[in-house]
């Protein structure tokens, strides 16, 4: 009996459209509502432990304020251990058994490290819990980024880039005003200040939890692409290098997911720590120097936050090549003003600080939505895992190089280091972007010469 060879599969149904904001083919108005809400909490809950640390540090544990750096220091850089040894594989993971199950779990690891932090009673325990949490923040962290390229039809993924973004400034904001208020609230209710703590992180565990089980229901499932059959992790792994390899554009992303996880680093890290250093050196006193300090984090993220969904309405006009090497010199200039201010708080200090606001967000967005269009579906898991792998790298990177330069040469310098490094990604960039043809307008038929347009599941 012949064989008949198998029919190709039906096209999928125009994807759902929310507002101004249009999906891929086969993602419906579930799947377009989950992906909005995960927007809104997953970056909330990845910043969220590091804001209650200290807390559970002073009222669980009752650490010594000298050693609480100290600890707080190894904590960090053992999570970001875990995120370089986990990105790849978690990337490449989700290519072979889908988005959905994988990015569940690692909201139940994320869970189950809120639970158990401040049950801690010793700093082995800390560690320990703190690793399960890194194992979920690694896990989530690849697929936040890897849906952020799936979900978006193309002509609108630049609009979805920057809704997101407004979202993931929003939930960061109501997460931080409203869990701060807890621990007032339950020590006003008879709780003692380490029951307050457990309390708190087990309310963010919950939540945690229900964005699990939300995203188990509410994702496309399946696995991506047109691959059915079975992937060799190993060699999934190496495709990401090999993408990179065979398009300079993914290059460019790469090194840009490296400056932009340094630029978050930085902000939340080096230019509070040079603020206040900076406030005290002009004579304020450390409450003065954290108010003032807090003034400038304030207007980076508000600009940031107002900025996002301009950027992404230009990402969707502008040839997206253009727009990450002009978000590359934005955040360029803002980051090495800033840094050579030597009063910060003056008018030149809050420009440099608005400018660096508009820079970073651009970097992230720019990056993000190039990376999306450029990358084949089949290998999307794989190129944003190394993607998280490079920004794991940039972390490291700026935290040794910040505080090397923090003491050795001028309390700005972590600042100024992150300004030259944007710089020199752009010049990249610009040499690229020439030998592209520089071209300036947004090519729809460019865009979709991967498929990145249409995203298809087998079931």
């Amino acid at each position: 009996m012949p064989v008949t060879p198998d029919a190709p599969p039906a096209p999928e149904a125009p994807g759902a459209r929310i507002g101004p904001l249009e999906f891929a083919p086969g993602i419906s108005r579930l799947n377009g509502w989950t992906y909005l809400y995960q927007s809104f909490v997953t970056v909330a809950l990845f910043s969220f432990l590091s804001f209650a640390q200290p807390y559970v540090l002073s009222e669980v544990l009752q650490l010594p304020p000298d050693q609480a750096g100290r600890l707080t220091g190894a904590l960090v850089t053992m999570q970001e251990i875990v995120g370089l040894l986990l990105v790849g594989y978690a990337g490449a993971l989700s290519d072979r058994v889908g988005r959905r199950p994988l990015f569940a779990a690692g909201f139940v690891f994320m869970a189950i490290g809120y639970a158990l932090f401040p049950q801690a009673e010793t700093t082995v325990e800390l560690f320990l819990y703190r690793f399960v949490y890194a194992l979920g923040v690694a896990i989530s962290g690849v697929l936040f980024a890897v849906i952020a390229a799936d979900y978006p039809a193309e002509t609108s993924r630049g609009k979805l880039a920057g809704a997101s973004g407004v979202l993931n400034g929003l939930g960061v904001a109501i997460a931080a005003v409203a869990f701060s208020q807890l621990p007032a609230l339950s020590t006003a209710a008879g709780y003692s200040s380490a029951e307050a703590a457990r309390l708190l992180l087990l309310g963010v565990a919950a939540l945690s939890l229900l964005t699990a089980v939300i995203l188990h229901f509410g994702l496309k499932g399946g696995t991506p692409g047109r691959r059915r059959g079975k992937v060799n992790l190993l060699t999934t792994l190496r495709v990401g290098i090999r993408e990179g390899l065979a398009n300079r554009r993914l290059m460019l992303c790469y090194a840009g997911g490296f400056i932009s996880r340094a630029d978050l680093t930085l902000v939340a890290t080096f230019i509070s720590l040079w603020l206040q250093q900076a406030g005290r050196n002009d004579g304020l006193s450390a409450e003065e120097a954290i108010a003032k300090a807090g003034m400038i984090f304030g207007i980076i993220q508000g600009t940031s936050l107002l900025w996002a969904p301009v950027a992404g309405f230009l990402l969707d006009r502008v040839h997206r090549l253009a727009c990450l090497v002009v978000a590359l010199l934005l955040a360029g200039i803002g980051y090495t003003f800033l840094g050579l201010q030597e009063h910060p708080f003056g008018p030149a200090g809050l420009a440099g600080a608005m400018m660096v606001g508009v820079g970073q967000m651009s970097v992230i967005l720019a990056s993000t939505a190039l990376m999306g269009q450029e990358t084949p579906v089949d290998s999307r898991g794989a190129v944003i895992g190394l993607a998280g792998f490079c920004g794991a790298i940039g972390i490291l990177t700026t935290s040794v190089a910040g505080g090397f330069l923090y003491d050795h040469w001028r309390i700005s310098g972590p600042v100024l280091f992150v300004g030259f490094a944007n710089l020199v990604v752009f010049a990249y960039g610009v040499v690229l972007w020439f030998a592209d043809g520089r071209p300036v307008r947004y090519d729809a038929r460019e865009a979709t010469r991967h498929g990145s347009s249409s995203l298809e599941m087998a079931h």
